[in-house]
């Protein structure tokens, strides 16, 4: 059969000798690692279609000689991914990612040059899967606004009617992340597959990668088609070689300086709908506070007075490197305190006999230069300072400040006691240190509007009771320490009364707990009225302290108590209550999503894909 298409008008038909040499010629640059087919198949005169680049129909026996033996997947591999040799540029496809596959099963005979051949190998191929993440997602998010035209057009336009309404978080269930991630995502592609060509060509080709694909979409998005369309081929070939933050810099630039007046109505927008307050635990296990959208003058301006106040604490003697100190100073600020009454804390300390001299404040010392920083100003831009010197002591710090709160500890009996490090967990923050723990709970037990909450928790780390104490309590440091113990350690001597202590601190807070159903429901805690009572909230949320929406992070504390069966028909009961955020409150309502709860706690979802996910309640990491 000849697979030769008909030559164009005013072409020369290829004789059969030329084909048999062209095909010979193709052989031996497919042998030698090369790419023979540079430009894309269709620039290509001929009836069938074989590109190392896109390998858009690949013949297996040609993939399995070129990995074998007698190919490029020889003996001889590691050469070929080596600086400027043919692996090294080669386009992603399948035969790159044979040939990487084979090369990490020989890592040990790699040198380092092969070795990081092999690795940009393997970001070029990831380039390329992000590149089909974002084919697939944009077409997954213009069938559900397909859907969502068709069905608001079918019924007039009503409000409810909203099938696809909700594509980012579907999306986030399936993959495992945040709606407003998934959402981002979904707008990402929307740019790449629709205004930004270039860009979406060289992730095609392995050379931009999906956070650079996202900073040029996030940064023209806000653009006319037009302007999009220069910015598109001006930061795609920028891109090439650049760093992220390099990027970022010059896309925010260009869209500035295409369209400022965009740029300045998203600026008042975000700092309209986003600003907030944000805190977040850290990896390290501590935590971040931090302001979010606010105006830049007002960062500038109060950045300024933290280092100031953080160069005068250094002046007076106070202990710390300056970072320390201005976090310090930010911690008091925020829990409206002086800052400054950490100096009178600091002088009443003995100074060890080894301590270091002391630094020159802003006033002693000299600067290089009018409108220079002195370089011994604690206070300058860059100052050298290591933050390791041990010389420098650590910053002090104080008990929180009391606060109001609803106290809902897990909290394993020996630490609550003092009687072992075990950690315990606060709502929203994870696992907590010992320390911490004793920190948190006496600021909260010094404030009046403080209420006590407990939680069982069974071998299987879920909830299996809970207990609402009455009234208000504080601190209940009267309670004697086991005999024993000495710093929270352990030492010989008798085992402590534990049980006995513990059934102290439950007597004083008057909590009588309430079982928590499981498998079945015994209905004992239904109620027939459409609010739950503050109990009932509790259970439910003692045992899922999330949203149940699969994938979702939302505390429960947070969000609605919803009827998975719409009351009345469906009863006020734990076998029948479920705590979602608002967002996922919406979607279950929505046509194409469905709930079942099974048993108490275990939420089936069904989604508008047909695809099921089933949560189950909180399994506390105690």
């Amino acid at each position: 059969m000849d697979n030769r298409e008909e030559p164009d008008p005013g072409e020369t038909p290829m004789t059969d000798e030329e084909f048999a040499a062209y095909f010979a010629w193709v052989d031996a640059e497919v042998a030698a690692g090369r790419d023979p087919f540079p430009n894309p198949p269709e620039e290509q005169n001929l009836g069938i279609s074989i590109s190392l680049g896109d390998a858009t129909s690949l013949d297996p026996m040609l993939l399995a000689a070129m990995c074998g033996p007698d190919g490029l997947g020889g003996e001889c591999l590691g050469p070929q991914f080596r600086q400027h040799a043919p692996v090294d540029t080669l386009s992603p496809g399948p035969v790159l990612a044979a040939l990487t596959e084979q090369a990490v099963t020989g890592l040990s005979g790699l040198n380092d040059d092969e070795l990081i051949g092999a690795l940009r190998a393997s970001v070029r191929l990831a380039s390329r899967e992000g590149w089909k993440q974002e084919l697939l997602v944009a077409e997954y998010a213009r069938r559900r606004e397909v859907a969502k035209d068709a069905e608001t057009a079918a019924c007039g336009g009503r409000l409810h009617c909203r099938s696809g309404e909700f594509p980012g978080e579907e999306l986030a269930a399936e993959l495992l992340i945040g709606p407003f991630q998934a959402a981002s995502r979904i707008e990402t592609a929307r740019e790449l597959t629709g205004r930004l060509p270039a860009t979406l060509a060289y992730m095609e080709a392995g050379l931009i990668d999906s956070y650079r694909g996202s900073i040029i979409a996030g940064n023209t998005c806000l653009l006319s088609d037009a302007h999009a369309a220069l910015a598109d081929k001006i930061l795609a070939e920028f891109a090439l070689g650049r760093t992220a933050a390099a990027l970022a810099r010059k896309a925010a630039a260009l869209a500035m300086k295409l369209d400022p007046e965009a740029v300045k109505a998203w600026k008042e927008r975000a700092r309209r709908d986003f600003q907030r307050v944000e805190a977040r635990r850290e990896a390290s296990g501590n935590a971040s506070l931090s302001g979010r959208e606010m105006d830049t003058s007002d960062v500038i301006a109060s950045k300024a007075h933290i280092d100031a106040l953080a160069a005068k604490l250094r002046a007076a003697g106070v202990p710390g490197t300056l970072d320390a100190l201005r976090t310090r100073a930010f911690a008091e600020l925020t829990q409206g305190r002086d800052p400054l009454g950490l100096i009178s804390q600091a002088s009443s300390a003995t100074p060890p006999a080894d301590a270091a001299p002391e630094r020159p404040g802003p006033a002693e010392s000299a600067g290089d230069g009018i409108g220079e920083w002195p370089r011994s100003d604690p206070s300058a831009p860059g100052c050298d300072e290591d933050p390791d010197d041990d010389s420098l002591g650590t910053a002090p710090r104080r008990d929180p400040a009391p606060l109001p709160a609803l106290i809902n500890l897990l909290i394993p009996a020996g630490t609550w006691l003092g009687w072992s490090t075990t950690p315990g967990h606060a709502a929203g923050w994870g696992l907590l240190d010992r320390q911490e723990m004793t920190d948190l709970l006496r600021a909260a037990a010094q404030h009046p509007r403080t209420r006590w909450c407990a939680t069982l928790v069974g071998s299987d780390g879920t909830a299996v009771a809970h207990a609402c104490a009455k009234g208000r309590h504080r601190w209940l440091a009267d309670i004697p320490s086991p005999p024993g113990v000495a710093d929270g350690n352990q030492i010989n001597g008798p085992d402590p009364p534990q049980w006995a202590q513990l059934a102290e601190i439950i007597r004083r807070l008057g909590l009588t707990f309430t079982p928590i159903a499981k498998g079945t429901c015994a209905h004992d805690a239904t109620e027939d009225r459409y609010t739950p009572s503050r109990n009932l909230r509790h259970l439910v949320r003692a045992r899922t302290d999330r949203c149940d929406a699969p994938g979702c992070q939302a505390p429960a504390v947070n969000g609605d108590l919803d009827h998975t069966i719409e009351y009345p028909a469906g009863t006020t009961c734990e076998c029948n209550l479920g705590p979602k955020c608002r967002r996922h409150h919406r979607c279950k309502q929505a046509p194409g999503w469905k709930l079942e709860q099974p048993e108490p706690g275990v939420m089936r979802w069904t989604l508008p894909s047909g695809r099921v996910h089933v949560t189950r309640p909180t399994v506390y990491d105690l």
